[in-house]
This record gives C-alpha cells, sequence and structure tokens, in this order.
C-alpha cells in the first residue's frame, strides 16, 4: 500500500512543478524557442551531403574585321563588333538567363538520363568589369555535379550553335529574296542593253573611241600633208619661174622627148643639118646632092611638126625645140626635178581631197555615234549599278556565313568544372554560428520582453 501512496506524491510534485513553469511564460516560450533553434539545427547538420562544381566561361573581349575588294565590282567588309560594344544589352545576362531556362536544363538533364528536377537549377555569377561567367551546381555526389556542371556547359554550346544556324538561315532566306530582285533587275538591264545594241550602230563605247582617234588621224595626217603640200607648191612656182616653163610643159617636153617616132626625126633632123652643111660648103647651094639633102631635111622637119601637133597640138614644135633638152643636161635634170614636184602635189591633192570625204564622212558618223553612246552609257550605268548591287548582296551573303558570332558571340571554357573535395552542405561551422546567433537574439528578445515596463517607464519619464 506504500508503493501507491508514494507514486501519487510524486505525480502530485510533478504536477506542482509543471504549474509553477506555467505561471512563468517568458522562461516557457524561452524553452520553446531554444528547443526550436536547436531541432533545426540537428535538422540543417541531418541533411543528405550535397557537393557543389563550379567552372568558369568567358566571352572574347575583341572583334574582328575582314575587307575583300572586288576588282570591277567594289568591296565587302564583314564585321564582327566585340559583344560589348553596345550599351542596350550585356550578353553576359543573356547566357545566364540562357543557363537557367528549361530548353538548356532539360538537354542537359537528357544527356545525364536525369529530370530537370534532380538536375536542379545552376546559380550563376556575374563578375563586374569582366567578361567572366561563373556557374556553380550542387549535386549529392562529387561526380554527378562535375558531369551537371560539363551538361550545362554543352547543353548551351548546343542551344548557341542551333540558335546561330537557324539565325543564317532566316537571313539567307531573307537575302535570297532580296537577291532575286536584284537579279532580275540586273536582267533587265542587261536585255535592255542586247535590244539597243541590236537596233543601233554603237554595240560598244570602245566604238566611239575608236572612231574619234580614227578622226584625230585624219586630221592630223590632212594637217602634216596640207603642210607638206603648200612647201612642194611653193617649190614647184619657184623652179618653174627660174627655169621658164610650167610644169605641164615640162613634162610635155619629156613625153615628146622619150617618144621613139619623134627621137627618130630629131636624130634624122640633126644628121640631115650635118650633112646639109657638109655639101653646100663644099659643091654650093645647086649641087644636086645639096638640093636633095634640102628635101631630105625639109621632109623631116614636116614630120616632126606632124608628130609632135599628133600629140600635143599645132605649134608645139617650136616650143619644145626651144627647151633644148638634149643640149642641156643639166637643165633636163630640172625638169625631171619639176615634174616629179608636180606630181608629187597632185598626189598630195589628191590624198588631201580623199582624206577630207574621210573627215567628212567620219563626222557624220561621229555625231550619229554620239547621240546613241549617250543612251548606251546610261544603260550601261545602270546595268553596272545593278551588277555591283547584286555581286555586293552575294558577297555580303558569303560573308554573313562566316559571321556566325554576330548575334551569339563565342563562348569559351576559361576553366574545367571543378572536382568538389569537401561538400559544400551540411556545414558544421554553419550549424554552430546559427545555433549560437539563434540563442544570442532569443534571449537577447526574452530580456527585452520581461524589462518592458522598467524601459517604457523611463522613457516616459524623459519625454
Amino acid at each position: 500500500m506504500t508503493y501507491p501512496i508514494v507514486t501519487l506524491t510524486k505525480f502530485g510534485l510533478f504536477r506542482a512543478q509543471i504549474y509553477t513553469i506555467l505561471k512563468r511564460p517568458y522562461l516557457v516560450v524561452g524553452l520553446v524557442s531554444y528547443l526550436m533553434v536547436a531541432l533545426l539545427i540537428l535538422f540543417y547538420l541531418n541533411k543528405a551531403p550535397s557537393f557543389t562544381s563550379d567552372m568558369e566561361m568567358v566571352l572574347p573581349g575583341t572583334g574582328s574585321s575582314n575587307s575583300v575588294s572586288l576588282n570591277d565590282i567594289g568591296q565587302v567588309v564583314s564585321q564582327t563588333n566585340t559583344p560589348f560594344a553596345g550599351g542596350g544589352f550585356n550578353p553576359r545576362v543573356n547566357y545566364k538567363e540562357m543557363l537557367s531556362s528549361r530548353g538548356v536544363r532539360e538537354r542537359a538533364a537528357t544527356r545525364l538520363n536525369l529530370s530537370i528536377d534532380e538536375l536542379g537549377k545552376p546559380k550563376i555569377v556575374l563578375t563586374e568589369q569582366t567578361s567572366i561567367i561563373t556557374l556553380l551546381i550542387s549535386a549529392s555526389s562529387k561526380e554527378l555535379a562535375q558531369a551537371k556542371a560539363f551538361a550545362l556547359y554543352e547543353s548551351l554550346q548546343e542551344e548557341l550553335n542551333t540558335l546561330r544556324a537557324d539565325e543564317v538561315l532566316r537571313r539567307d532566306q531573307s537575302i535570297k529574296q532580296v537577291l532575286d530582285q536584284y537579279r532580275e533587275r540586273m536582267n533587265i538591264t542587261r536585255n535592255a542593253i542586247v535590244d539597243f545594241q541590236q537596233r543601233s550602230i554603237v554595240v560598244s563605247t570602245e566604238q566611239m573611241n575608236q572612231l574619234v582617234n580614227t578622226l584625230s588621224g585624219v586630221k592630223e595626217k590632212q594637217l602634216y600633208i596640207k603642210a607638206e603640200s603648200t612647201h612642194l607648191l611653193q617649190y614647184i612656182n619657184q623652179l618653174s619661174e627660174d627655169l621658164g616653163v610650167s610644169p605641164k610643159l615640162a613634162g610635155q617636153a619629156f613625153t615628146l622627148q622619150s617618144d621613139v617616132e619623134f627621137r627618130a626625126y630629131m636624130t634624122e633632123l640633126k644628121d640631115s643639118i650635118v650633112q646639109l652643111t657638109e655639101y653646100s660648103s663644099r659643091w654650093g647651094i645647086n649641087h644636086p646632092k645639096v638640093k636633095a639633102q634640102q628635101k631630105r631635111l625639109n621632109f623631116t622637119r614636116i614630120s616632126i611638126n606632124q608628130r609632135s601637133n599628133q600629140i600635143f597640138g599645132v605649134n608645139s614644135t617650136e616650143i619644145f625645140n626651144s627647151l633644148n633638152l638634149d643640149l642641156n643636161p643639166k637643165r633636163s635634170e630640172l625638169f625631171a626635178d619639176l615634174i616629179e614636184a608636180y606630181a608629187k602635189h597632185k598626189a598630195q591633192d589628191s590624198m588631201l581631197n580623199d582624206l577630207g570625204r574621210s573627215a567628212e564622212h567620219l563626222s557624220d558618223q561621229l555625231k550619229i555615234y554620239s547621240r546613241e553612246i549617250v543612251e548606251l552609257e546610261r544603260l550601261q550605268r545602270e546595268f553596272n549599278m545593278a551588277e555591283a548591287i547584286f555581286t555586293s548582296a552575294a558577297a555580303r551573303l558569303e560573308a554573313s556565313k562566316a559571321d556566325v558570332f554576330a548575334s551569339y558571340p563565342v563562348l569559351q571554357m576559361l576553366t574545367t568544372p571543378s572536382y568538389p573535395v569537401t561538400q559544400s552542405s551540411p556545414k558544421s561551422i554553419i550549424a554552430v554560428i546559427a545555433g549560437i546567433a539563434g540563442f544570442i537574439f532569443i534571449t537577447f528578445g526574452l530580456f527585452i520582453l520581461k524589462q518592458r515596463r522598467n524601459l517604457i517607464q523611463i522613457l516616459l519619464k524623459k519625454g
């Protein structure tokens, strides 16, 4: 019977202690708060260990520029600006959002045979005043954390390659549509040139240049021959004045002197005069031989007159006989020079007439060419412009294919994903600091609550 009484007594004491404690609420609140902090710390320390792998990526700080000069076409410039040249956006922020995007994380999770929730969301840190992007990702094991970082980096590169290829494709489609319009315009201008060439005399600007050069050459030759003809005419006039005979008469004299029949008559005349003189001095003028020789001389003179009149007209014999070409060889040479100079002068006059007709014809043709060349040059300029625009656009299209980093700059791995040596959580130091801080704040709070009346009275007195 003693044991139940003792039990009841102990139970009553316990109830009395609880009642005493409840009568002190600050103590209860403090104990409960301390207990909650302790439980939270124990819960944190009992979490599954987590390991964090980090890696750093960098964007290039400079752009590139290429210039290609195409002969007779133009110049093509391909330029990739530095990704930080524009102040409107920062590509690091774009890449940060892309690393956290669902598409990149799903591709990385698929690569590791994980769900997107199991992969988790990486922490991205942008270092100020640099082009460095730091990626941190946690996992339950060291190897998995490192693999997640690798997978995210490769997934981002694949996403960037996809976006670049899509941009190039869309840009190519747009430029090709424009190229078709440029090509059509170029074909129209080319056909216009062909139609004009079929309808006109001029088919190229080279014809105009050749015609101008030819006309200049004709006029230059015309001036030269005219000057030479003037000089030769002065020589002819002076020589004719010195010889006392015109070039025509000198030429006729030479023609007559070169006639075989006339020269035979002249030889006969000389022989007859010699014989007649000899016979007259020997026998007198009434001698039969003298008379016969006189008849021979008269017949020869009549024959000479008839031959000269037959060739050049009446009374030409006396004129040609007065020239005495056979008796004066020097005079004969001057006659020859006079005749030759006169022939050259006539040839030059004929050539001047031909050149004048040629120059007049070329001038008329040049007027026609001048009217048509203006239209041809206008059509050629339109074609050259259309061709230059087309070839420049085509060159820009080819250059843009090489410039794949214009919108999405290249991203390089600065440091490989780290292999975590120590776990990132839970950490004992964090638990200790959190516990001490919790106990300090709870104690300080309880002290303020307990002393609130005294504090209020002090403040009221000061007020």
